[in-house]
């Protein structure tokens, strides 16, 4: 027994029990949390809510949470999980998750996107409808073995259950009421029939069918992630932290020996945050399915941590060559990426402003591009003297509508953003070049050397059009473009 993978709210780790050797893999696609994969695979299958687990509270941001996808090598399915929990890597080729957020279980066959077969305990439809109204069961853990799909509900304050379904049908066979039990995670039946658990709340481990707990930690922390060899059993240990702080919290794992259920050693991970999930790659892990990983080497080759060394180092060598094409700009705010062709990327959860160095200047012109799945919008700015703040300005705003994109026109007086009325144009390009051409009384802005609208000082409520220029831009990249290329 050597390596462990543990999944965090925003990291993969792989673990060397060994030498105690802590590697993250990545951290680019949060919150992580069910790691599977299939007989023989060399990709781990995962599942990620691509939110932020505290912000679900009521039933407006759930009913918006269904951003959860599963993962897979180069396959990736549709985005319609909400808050996923664990998954299991079942052999009709198909996973096995915990769509939480929606109260339901989900199976997926990644191969067919457009196919999912799902089951309930309840007929609640959300994990919750509000912070102090929770009709869901929170169904959290699976476990599968031979034609029994074993969940666990976590119940919150009501208590926990252990629901048995038949596979690959999901007609349930039982649902038992775990006595006073509540917040369990992970489910594990042995070959004799012995059922474990994460009593999390406790910070132990149970058996359920016991009074006694088969082990406990001695100290304040939470339980969840349970991985098991012949002879050692592996337990993750989360540190007790409010949402807001929880992400980069201590990361544990105990080792136990199976026989006795002492603690042998204890693994201090860093501050990756809690743990989600444990799995065993190299030997049999009873408490998943038993399939030793081959992707090890592939994984053995990975290093967040050198990717990200190597990353920020080149996007330093493109930000060097790009001092030229953004040396007439002065950055107000945000901290976007500098692309190889100089072109500088704002992430969707990072707003920019840049404006001209010269105040004074009259014209402006950028190259734009939206990036992936777009949330974002790029703007045009005149006027701009908001001290550093985004504020005072108005803004020419190229957003998505619908399968295209759409210009409005926003004005900010210093407290507050307003759409100005009845002036738009839709059917615009996802990239291209946007050129402003501005006298004190007026300002022409233009898409691929064709006009969209012509505006005036007075509509947009500024003393003169021809000054404070800059660009304000999120989700996009933009790029200056030369004064010779407008001259062609």
């Amino acid at each position: 027994m050597k390596y462990a993978i543990v999944s965090t709210t925003n990291y993969l780790l792989l673990v060397d029990l060994q030498s105690r050797q802590v590697r993250p893999l990545e951290n680019g696609c949060p919150e992580y949390y069910g790691v599977s994969w299939f007989a023989d695979a060399s990709d781990l299958t995962m599942s990620h809510s691509g939110l932020n687990n505290g912000d679900l509270i009521d039933i407006s941001s759930y009913a918006q949470s269904e951003k959860g996808w599963l993962s897979s090598g180069d396959l990736r399915s549709r985005a319609i999980l909400s808050a996923p929990h664990q998954i299991f890597c079942a052999p009709d080729n198909r996973v096995i998750c915990t769509n939480t957020g929606r109260n339901t279980v989900t199976v997926l066959d990644l191969k067919q996107p457009t196919v999912f077969q799902e089951a309930s305990i309840s007929h609640a439809r959300w994990d919750r409808l509000a912070l102090d109204n929770i009709t869901g069961d929170h169904l959290n853990s699976v476990f599968l073995r031979s034609d029994r799909l074993y969940v666990i509900a976590h119940g919150h304050s009501y208590g926990s259950k252990l629901v048995t379904f038949h596979y690959p049908s999901l007609e349930v066979i039982r649902i038992e009421v775990l006595n006073f039990r509540r917040g369990l995670h992970n489910i594990w039946v042995t070959a004799d029939d012995q059922r474990i658990s994460c009593d999390s709340e406790n910070g132990r481990l149970i058996d359920l069918d016991c009074s006694i707990p088969l082990w406990e930690s001695g100290a304040a922390i939470y339980t969840r992630g349970l991985a098991a060899s012949e002879e050692y059993v592996l337990v993750g240990e989360s540190q007790r932290a409010n949402r807001i702080a929880r992400s980069h919290t201590s990361t544990g794992l105990w080792i136990l020996d199976r026989r006795t259920w002492t603690s042998i050693d204890y693994l201090c991970l860093g501050p990756y945050g809690p743990v989600h999930e444990v799995r065993l790659l190299d030997v049999p892990d009873d408490a998943h399915h038993g399939h030793i990983f081959n992707g090890i080497e592939l994984l053995l080759k990975k290093d967040a941590t050198r990717e990200l060394s190597e990353q920020k180092l080149t996007a330093a060598s493109f930000a060097s060559g790009a001092k030229l094409t953004w040396g007439g700009y002065r950055p107000v705010f945000g901290s976007p990426t500098t692309l190889p062709d100089g072109a500088k990327c704002a992430p969707p959860d990072e707003l920019c402003l840049t404006v001209k160095q010269d105040q004074s200047e009259s014209n402006l012109a950028f190259a734009y591009a939206f990036e992936g799945q777009v949330e974002g919008h790029v703007s045009v700015v005149l006027g701009y003297h908001g001290n550093g703040a985004d504020r005072s300005m108005a803004a020419l705003l190229l957003q998505p509508a619908g399968s295209s994109f759409a210009l409005s026109v926003w004005r900010n007086d210093g407290l507050e953003w307003v759409r100005l009325p009845n002036i738009k144009a839709s059917n615009l390009p996802r990239f291209g070049t946007m050129q402003l051409l501005a006298t004190e009384y007026q300002a022409t802005l233009s898409i691929n050397d064709e006009e969209i609208i012509t505006l005036s000082a007075e509509n947009l409520g500024l003393e003169r059009c021809d000054q404070a220029l800059g660009i304000r831009w999120i989700g996009a990249s933009v790029r200056p473009v030369e004064a010779n290329y407008l001259a062609e």
